[in-house]
């Protein structure tokens, strides 16, 4: 648990000065955000449900399969960072409102399992799965660790009260430097870029969107936006809507 906690700290301290810099290097580059091939009625001003649960819908949807491990775990003792088991190839960490993709191999004839999270779980355990589902105990050569069931995607930050938000911006969007981008009218917003997610609260007005996500405190974004003639543009980047359910 200590050597867990010290990752926390470490992680802390790269991930703030990664976020700092980030925003040259996504203009730079492609980049190739994971996608789903669910099938919905999504469009890109439907904003009739809240974003939680549209933002939930979206997590969900990554889920291949009935296994009874998919979904989302917290070692016990710990509120972060959330384990998420997304199918039998994909698993995420998420640290305040922040989510790093990892591969995952869940042999169920075996029970075992591997990944490659950054911190907590990292290698390959056999596992053993309690009668009802909620208790996942994960065996390594070095360390035993207990993971509890959560019901929710608490990472998903509540919406603030009476945000200021353009409604032009509204919807899912895809930006051509391969950003994908979600603007909730409730003040939710959401953005998925190469191997991570960030759940943020924002308002956006006069061609600028001031966004905050937790990761171990308050992380402040700030970005440019134009909207002319249907085009939409994020920092110099153009968007066009985008239905992630297809």
């Amino acid at each position: 648990m200590k050597k867990l906690l010290t990752g926390l700290l470490v992680l802390s301290i790269a991930f703030s000065a990664i976020m700092c810099g980030c925003t040259n290097d996504e203009k730079a580059g492609e980049t190739k955000p994971l996608e789903t091939s669910v099938s919905s009625e999504a469009s890109k001003n439907d904003n009739q449900e809240s974003s939680k649960k549209v933002l939930t819908k979206y997590c969900q949807s990554f889920v291949k399969g009935n296994n009874p491990l998919y979904g989302t775990w917290l070692i016990d003792g710990m509120d972060i960072p959330y384990f998420i088991f997304r199918n039998d190839n994909l698993g995420e960490m998420v640290m305040g409102a922040e989510g790093n993709f990892a591969s995952l191999t869940l042999d169920t004839e075996n029970k075992k399992l591997a990944a490659t999270f950054i911190l907590g779980i990292n290698g390959s355990y056999d596992y053993k799965l309690s009668d009802d589902g909620k208790l996942l105990v994960l065996t390594g050569e070095s360390e035993t660790l207990n993971l509890i069931k959560q019901k929710d995607y608490n990472f998903i930050p509540k919406a603030p009260k009476n945000p200021k938000i353009d409604k032009d911006i509204l919807g899912w969007w895809k930006a051509k430097n391969g950003m994908i981008y979600y603007f909730g009218s409730d003040g939710i917003m959401y953005s998925n870029q190469i191997s991570m997610e960030t759940f943020y609260t924002y308002e956006a007005e006069n061609g600028k969107i001031d966004a905050v996500y937790d990761y171990m405190g308050d992380v402040k974004v700030e970005m440019e936006y134009s909207y002319k003639n249907g085009t939409l543009k994020v920092e110099g980047s153009k968007c066009t809507p985008y239905d992630p359910f297809k």
